[in-house]
């Protein structure tokens, strides 16, 4: 058990400096009302993502939720068997998952660079916050935090939050982005879809968050979709910056 919660815990740290986004993929999005659904961390980019186990015991925080309760999961006794995720009822459910904090060092400006244009914020660099990070070995902390919706039985019901953290909601209109107390304005979003039908190429969208904090994307039907927000701060106790990864992934009807 120790040795697969460390693996667990060591995979989310990027092997490069390189963006990768992380997310949870369930077996299926839609399920029996009786089963029960597993999950699979992938972290890669564009939709394809190198496959992980996934136990809630490698994370600071894991709430799977339903319209009829929402349960942590993270303090499950270190003997306990992890098996899948049951259903509280029918309709909507989703797993929210926030990691421990990590970290990691570019080598130059140029490798933070390449990592601030993946996530549309190559902008920092030129601030003064930017203008006085050091020219090497620039240390970053990080958090990652997922959200992934299914449905048991009937595709009814609503998301609604389950943190004060930065997370992901979903509105039958579009999606709301929230930054701890407040919603996140103006925020750089990046959309990545896939369909059904794999011959088909990945459909990336860049767009930013309103002031309420929504977006309203035009998203292709019967396609897996994940939202990705990278909020970056160029300032930090024991580092040269701070990223928190947000995102979300879900299937459209």
């Amino acid at each position: 058990m120790f040795s697969r919660l460390v693996l667990a815990l060591v995979i989310l740290a990027p092997a490069s400096v390189d963006a990768h986004e992380f997310w949870l993929q369930p077996n299926a999005f839609v399920l029996a009302p009786e089963s029960s659904v597993s999950v699979t961390v992938r972290i890669g980019e564009n939709l394809e993502g190198q496959p992980f186990p996934f136990d809630p015991r490698a994370y600071r925080s894991v709430v799977w939720s339903s319209p009829a309760q929402a349960v942590e999961l993270s303090g499950l006794p270190s003997r306990a068997e992890f098996t899948g995720l049951p259903a509280y009822g029918a309709g909507l459910h989703s797993l929210t998952v926030s990691s421990f904090e990590q970290s990691l060092t570019y080598r130059d400006q140029n490798d933070l660079l390449h990592f601030l244009k993946s996530v549309g914020q190559e902008d920092l660099l030129m601030s003064a916050a930017g203008q006085g990070l050091p020219r090497k070995q620039i240390r970053e902390r990080y958090m990652r935090s997922s959200k992934v919706i299914v449905h048991f039985g009937q595709v009814t019901g609503a998301d609604t939050r389950m943190s004060k953290g930065r997370e992901w909601v979903a509105l039958e209109d579009g999606f709301m982005l929230f930054d701890h107390e407040r919603v996140a304005e103006e925020q750089e979003v990046q959309i990545y879809c896939k369909t059904r039908n794999d011959d088909h190429p990945v459909i990336r969208q860049n767009i930013r968050t309103r002031r309420d904090g929504r977006i309203s994307p035009d998203l292709p039907p019967n396609a897996t979709c994940l939202l990705n927000a990278v909020f970056v701060e160029l300032t930090g106790l024991d580092s040269d910056l701070t990223s928190d990864w947000v995102s979300l992934l879900f299937q459209t009807r």
